[in-house]
């Protein structure tokens, strides 16, 4: 509902793209989001992700980033899906390379279809798994790799109206890449052509306040995998709120820890 609610508020602006002042590029807000990262404080988000290749599912997912001088170095994501006809529960928590996860799905008669670990409450631990890892290729409204792309690709600047009772300025622009993907940190692109891959452009919007800092990023995907292929749409709104604002990130509880 915080999700939705949080959509509904947006005012789409109408206003004419202009040619933005210094202090208004996405430079400027790659310069911000990077202050955030050395002050090693935490942002906290809520993203609704639709449609994509059939291997693909609808998510609603909330939770936060903990920075470092590097990037985001700690997530904490709950995550509910819809897979067919049952509904899915995962919340992940990863630290550096330590991954704590716990998932399961239900029937619409509320019984547990597939569980991991096999007993609700508990958590699994892994490590040095790559796709919970953030990096500079996800697309995202604070990664300062995807800004970057779209800083070189002819991105526009905008009066954005108000988000939240912020002023806002609205960036946006196309990028088409040779790959699409999805990994456990979220939806990804790479720059280098690979044969049977999804590909396809990428139209984003970026809502940032006065401080330059992101408050709502919103990107429509289409992927198509090789020539003729099939084309899937996949539209991602994220949320971005309490900037500067103490994240404390720790791994589960030892005796919540499973075996499985």
């Amino acid at each position: 509902m915080l999700v939705m609610a949080g959509l509904l508020s947006v005012t789409i602006p109408g206003g004419a793209v202009h040619a933005a002042p210094e202090s208004e590029t996405l430079d400027s807000v790659v310069k911000a989001i990077k202050k955030e990262f050395a002050k090693r404080s935490g942002v906290r988000f809520s993203v609704v992700r639709r449609g994509g290749p059939p291997a693909t599912w609808d998510i609603k997912a909330s939770g936060a980033y903990r920075f470092r001088a590097s990037g985001v170095y700690a997530t904490d994501t709950t995550t509910i899906s819809q897979v067919g006809r049952e509904t899915g529960r995962a919340r992940e928590i990863s630290i550096g390379r330590k991954f704590y996860s716990q998932e399961y799905r239900r029937s619409k008669d509320g019984k547990y279809t597939w569980k991991s670990p096999s007993t609700v409450g508990k958590w699994t631990y892994a490590q040095n798994l790559d796709g919970v890892i953030w990096g500079e290729d996800l697309i995202n409204g604070i990664n300062p790799g995807f800004l970057e792309l779209g800083a070189s690709h002819g991105a526009t600047s905008a009066d954005g109206g108000t988000f939240e009772g912020v002023k806002t300025t609205l960036h946006s622009g196309t990028v088409t890449v040779p790959k699409l993907g999805e990994r456990q940190a979220g939806m990804y692109f790479e720059t280098r052509e690979e044969e049977l891959a999804y590909g396809g452009p990428i139209t984003w919007k970026l809502w940032v306040g006065p401080d330059q800092l992101p408050r709502r990023f919103h990107a429509i995907m289409r992927l198509t995998r090789g020539e003729g292929g099939d084309t899937y749409t996949m539209t991602m709104n994220m949320i971005y709120r309490g900037w500067g604002e103490p994240v404390k990130i720790t791994p589960p509880p030892k005796h919540l820890m499973s075996d499985d």
